[in-house]
């Protein structure tokens, strides 16, 4: 159509207020619209209640089950490392005419453990400290549980057990600590016994006079042990089992396996008697409960018949 009007059939002016119309009634209702999402998308207070409620109750369910999944993997790594320390020990034999080196520092079977003790002209290595000297020591991590939550059994810990065997003086009561317990005696319970004073080599003072001891040389034989329980966790009081693997420990055998134990042997299974230091006229009686009794890191020798009496019960089971 001509005469200025659309091709609607409507004026131009009206056509143009129509569209204006249009637009603004789109955009208010898009305003409106965006403002509702906006709405939307945010978390109310109790959605957010909801979400950390849900949260913390997976947490607690799972977390059980990762700290058993993560106590598993440390008693499995124990375990390997009970292995390498037998490893050890059946490379030392094999290079030493088959002794392998056992015992306690002084006469306390309850510290089996060291590895060097002292400074200057006291300086020793006893016990685990023969490896090291022979040179099997070169990364000794796996003397040392990963469970271990005492820092004087920890590999390396600042002030209480660096590793420093050439020079322990800084450490608590200047010793480097293995993490691991090593048998206190012959196969036949005959004690080996490191001296603190020089010449520092083991000997049996129980079964011969002091003036006069038995001189453990050489070392005691691995041909001999058969089977026989050689190292452990450290099961010298109750404490030391709960703070490690709780229910359990672990134990390493001459033949150079390994076996988990659990925590009731050491109630329960004890022999009623032993044959202390391995004397057959020297009949010690063993009470029930015993082990539990113990509460302390005792330094003397009061604790040994338990301590020998739990050796036994592990040769047992290794028969």
């Amino acid at each position: 159509m001509g005469g200025g009007w659309d091709v609607k059939g409507w004026p131009p002016f009206v056509t143009s207020f129509c569209a204006r119309s249009r637009r603004g009634r789109r955009g208010h209702l898009h305003d409106k619209d965006m403002g509702l999402m906006r709405k939307r998308s945010a978390f109310t207070l109790v959605e957010l209640l909801v979400v950390i409620g849900i949260i913390a109750l997976l947490i607690s369910i799972l977390l059980p089950s990762l700290n058993k999944a993560r106590e598993a993997a440390q008693r499995a790594a124990c375990l390997s490392n009970m292995r390498s320390v037998m490893q050890m020990m059946h490379l030392y034999a094999a290079d030493n005419k088959d002794q392998i080196p056992l015992g306690c520092h002084s006469d306390c079977y309850q510290e089996a453990y060291n590895v060097a003790m002292g400074s200057g002209a006291t300086l020793h290595w006893p016990s685990w400290g023969v490896l090291y000297k022979a040179g099997y020591l070169t990364d000794p991590r796996f003397l040392y549980c990963p469970s271990e939550s005492q820092v004087y059994h920890q590999y390396d810990s600042p002030t209480y057990n660096m590793w420093v065997p050439e020079n322990p003086s800084a450490n608590w009561h200047a010793a480097v600590r293995a993490g691991y317990l090593l048998r206190p005696c012959s196969e036949s319970y005959q004690p080996v016994l490191w001296r603190s004073g020089s010449p520092f080599w083991p000997v049996d003072n129980k079964n011969y006079p002091p003036s006069k001891p038995f001189d453990w040389s050489p070392l005691p034989k691995l041909s001999r042990m058969k089977r026989a329980a050689i190292a452990g966790d450290m099961f010298i009081n109750p404490l030391r089992i709960q703070v490690r693997h709780k229910s359990s420990f672990n134990v390493a055998y001459a033949d150079g396996s390994a076996e988990q134990v659990d925590r009731g042997t050491l109630s329960n299974d004890l022999p009623p008697s032993i044959h202390l230091y391995g004397n057959p006229n020297n009949t010690t009686a063993i009470p029930a409960g015993a082990f539990d009794a113990i509460t302390t890191d005792d330094t003397t020798n009061k604790n040994n018949p338990v301590m020998q009496a739990i050796w036994e019960m592990l040769d047992a089971r290794g028969r």
